[in-house]
């Protein structure tokens, strides 16, 4: 790699660590205001909403224009493919944490009918998934591919647990329609956050290998397994 390359490939990195950091925050604080029904901190998430938004545009446009200029191939060109996915796939999960904090505007007047348990479970695992998939990437080390498919399996069967739960609430009691649905949509974009964490992971192996793999069938197959 010249010298010029590298030195945008670094900033490049710089900036996907910085987004890395503000989609983990906006998970964080979208499963805080939703347990709390925080009105006030969903309002403020617009915020931080931008500044994802920008930053992954300009991650796209940096990774343009070194293509571009610098017509890099083999592992170079891989890496900024990489990126570029990886970025996107950032840029999803931001997107989920926004709809939370728009479904916690949504929930003026209405109280939770049940402890929060599997929700907070389901962020703490979209965010541990998130980490290890950006180790990987950055560190181009696939060591912690196994523990990011097992976290996203996880984060599947604690979201259909969660669903049964809720269907039993539903199958009780009439009065909580509207915050139970509003339960299983915020579960949907944490799990979608772990699935995310998923295609960095895969990224990660395209940029050492050039293979592009599909993670997460094998545990996807064996919980099946157990089912059937």
């Amino acid at each position: 790699m010249d010298s010029t390359l590298e030195t945008r490939t670094s900033d490049i990195a710089e900036h996907l660590t910085t987004l890395q950091s503000l989609v983990s925050s906006a998970l964080t604080k979208a499963m805080k205001a939703f347990e709390d029904l925080d009105f006030e901190l969903a309002n403020e998430a617009g915020t931080v909403s931008d500044q994802i938004e920008q930053l992954h545009h300009l991650v796209e446009d940096d990774i343009f224009d070194a293509v571009s200029k610098h017509q890099p191939t083999g592992p170079d060109l891989r890496r900024l493919i990489s990126y570029s996915n990886t970025s996107s796939c950032l840029h999803k999960i931001g997107r989920y944490a926004n709809k939370i904090m728009k479904i916690v505007q949504l929930c003026e007047g209405l109280d939770h009918f049940k402890e929060l348990v599997s929700l907070p479970y389901l962020a703490e695992l979209a965010i541990s998934a998130v980490d290890a998939s950006m180790r990987a990437v950055f560190d181009e080390d696939l060591s912690e591919i196994d523990e990011i498919e097992k976290l996203e399996a996880q984060s599947d069967s604690e979201a259909v647990d969660m669903f049964e739960e809720i269907a039993e609430y539903l199958s009780r009691r009439k009065d909580i329609s509207k915050l139970a649905m509003y339960y299983i949509i915020v579960g949907r974009y944490f799990e979608r956050a772990a699935d995310q964490a998923l295609r960095i992971a895969e990224s990660a192996i395209y940029t050492i290998s050039g293979e592009r793999k599909k993670l997460g069938l094998a545990y996807k197959e064996e919980a099946q397994g157990m089912l059937d």
